[in-house]
């Protein structure tokens, strides 16, 4: 019971803090065990969170040893079926990590037509590259020997921004792959067959997932992505076709790793343009979309009217949002600062005390309301009902408001020179993409 509220409560949330989850291949979702799932690790507790609210049954997960060392998470993790898998940094230095009755638990599991979640990368980083696969799921996989053909189900998860509030995720579920198979292709010889399971999740993993070789690249590819939706592909916008955009993403990730090796001194000119470029935009303030065709055939004086018109009229609601709204929404950002943890629990930090903090607010100022205003039950609902849409109002407000003032500078302050020449710069960049595609 209690873990069907929770999970109920995890699906609020991240409806909440995701702008969109866009699910492929749900079909593929296995409906019982015994299954393994894998999937990727940019973003520490909001992976298992996902992926555990889209599964039809009750699903465990394999967690690092590290994270037992409370009494009372211990009770919570052992609640949940969280098996605790103990890696080199988790033992004295000099001694191996001993998972033997790891695996027993694992294999349990199993047999009883469980499902359960491990993350092969071992870790969770804030980095959109899929790192190196361990061959720990592929040995307890090939080690039982339970009722039932066991398939290991990948998915890769694929975040438009692993941190930030209201950013979007792609889903996407591949192919079973048949443990029996590995057996088969591979008898006598466990070794082997580890090596080959391990790869071949690697790869069904990877083919769903944009990589990159370095932290440089990966700021180059945001880049570029961000430059072709713009500019080439206005279809593929992120805010409009989330999966789109992030299919063409993995083809840029492709593109560009083919070009630096093959084409270096093409790749290095392309980069340094298009580097340039936005640091150009960072100096002006201003975004790429102010110098698309499209932009500049628009009419000013009716931007600013079509501006001025929808904040005055929101302007009460934008500061009724405000006032009942910013200190809950401040606050899980200030308790994860002051936690000093690392990025990668940003997310799940501020999701999980958002989840406390709203609702507490809510109720303070509910109670409040009705306690010295007013009596009547029906204007306490109509309040507890406005709070969360005025909210997403003042939200959506500051975002245009932000807006009105990048058109006012790009108007008013960059010069109509810089504008120009930022034009020609543009042309140049999308020319020498085109010649990098021929290439490819």
């Amino acid at each position: 019971m209690l873990y069907v509220f929770v999970k109920f409560l995890v699906r609020i949330s991240t409806a909440v803090f995701f702008k969109r989850i866009v699910v492929v291949g749900r079909e593929r979702l296995p409906a019982d065990g015994p299954a393994i799932i894998v999937a990727n690790h940019p973003n520490t507790l909001m992976d298992p969170l996902l992926i555990a609210s889209l599964m039809r049954q009750r699903v465990g997960a394999v967690a690092n040893a590290g994270l037992f060392s409370n009494a009372w998470l211990v009770r919570f993790f052992r609640y949940f079926h969280v098996i605790p898998i103990y890696r080199k940094k988790d033992v004295a230095h000099g001694e191996q990590p001993d998972n033997t009755r790891a695996f027993a638990q694992c294999h349990a599991y199993l047999q009883r037509g469980g499902t359960f979640l491990i993350f092969p990368e071992g870790s969770s980083h804030y980095e959109i590259n899929l790192r190196e696969i361990k061959t720990g799921t592929a040995r307890i996989a090939l080690s039982y020997a339970g009722p039932g053909a066991l398939h290991i189900h990948p998915i890769a998860l694929d975040y438009s921004d692993a941190i930030q509030f209201r950013s979007m995720v792609r889903i996407t579920v591949g192919k079973p792959i048949p443990v029996a198979d590995y057996h088969l292709a591979h008898p006598g010889n466990e070794v082997e067959a580890v090596e080959a399971l391990t790869a071949a999740i690697r790869s069904a993993l990877a083919k769903k997932l944009p990589w990159t070789t370095d932290k440089a690249q990966e700021a180059l590819l945001i880049k570029a992505h961000t430059f072709l939706t713009t500019y080439a592909a206005p279809e593929a916008d992120l805010h409009e076709n989330p999966h789109r955009s992030l299919v063409l993403r993995k083809q840029l990730a492709d593109t560009l790793h083919h070009l630096r090796t093959t084409q270096p001194m093409l790749y290095a000119r392309t980069s340094a343009q298009l580097l340039a470029f936005f640091e150009a935009l960072r100096a002006d303030r201003i975004t790429p979309g102010f110098h698309t065709d499209a932009f500049r055939r628009k009419h000013f004086a009716l931007l600013c009217v079509g501006y001025l018109a929808e904040l005055t009229v929101l302007a009460p609601i934008y500061l009724f949002g405000l006032l009942t709204n910013y200190i809950p929404y401040i606050l899980p950002s200030l308790l994860f600062k002051a936690s000093r943890l690392d990025v990668e629990y940003k997310a799940p930090v501020q999701m999980i005390a958002g989840l406390i903090i709203f609702p507490l607010c809510y109720g303070l100022q509910a109670w409040a309301f009705h306690r010295h205003i007013d009596p009547h039950t029906w204007t306490l609902v109509l309040l507890l009902l406005a709070m969360p849409i005025a909210g997403f109002v003042a939200l959506w407000y500051w975002t245009e408001l932000q807006r009105f003032a990048r058109l006012l500078r790009f108007r008013f302050v960059v010069p109509a020179a810089r504008k120009h020449a930022m034009m020609q710069e543009r042309d140049a960049i999308l020319a020498a993409i085109r010649e990098a595609r021929k290439e490819v």
